[in-house]
């Protein structure tokens, strides 16, 4: 099953290979600022909703913002880690007891600027991210 779930995550159309340079997903590649353009297999975000997630590839740490679940926003942090089985697979953990991610991802696609993420679970969810800069009202916050 899980061959199967990571066959199908890596599959994608001619179209969308043409041109594209990929990426092996490292803890440097996939360092930086990302910011959630879509979700749930191609739900893009409504207005005014955002999601910034920083990954940091030395410390292994990420931080995300984000409105997602209501109109104030929620900073959460913790640790990531990559791990190949079959396919590279991202999972993470937030600080203060508050648990591990909902599910476990499949990253595919990995370019310098776009990347996706599909749950090793239930491959609906697919979110896409593309590479970004913290707004400075997220700074400010800091």
């Amino acid at each position: 099953m899980a061959l199967i779930v990571a066959i199908a995550a890596f599959a994608c159309s001619k179209e969308e290979n043409r041109g594209a340079e990929y990426l092996d997903v490292t803890y440097n590649n996939i360092a930086g600022v990302w910011s959630l353009q879509s979700f749930d297999n191609g739900v893009e975000l409504g207005e005014g909703t955002y999601r910034y997630l920083v990954l940091d590839r030395k410390e292994r740490r990420f931080v995300s913002y984000d409105n997602l679940g209501s109109m104030e926003q929620v900073k959460r942090t913790g640790r990531f880690d990559i791990y190949t089985d079959g396919a590279a697979i991202i999972r993470g953990a937030y600080d203060f007891g508050q648990g591990d991610w909902e599910h476990r991802y499949y990253v595919r696609n990995l370019t310098r600027e776009r990347m996706e993420w599909v749950a090793t679970d239930n491959e609906n969810v697919v979110m896409v991210y593309t590479r970004a800069e913290l707004p400075e009202w997220i700074e400010s916050e800091e």
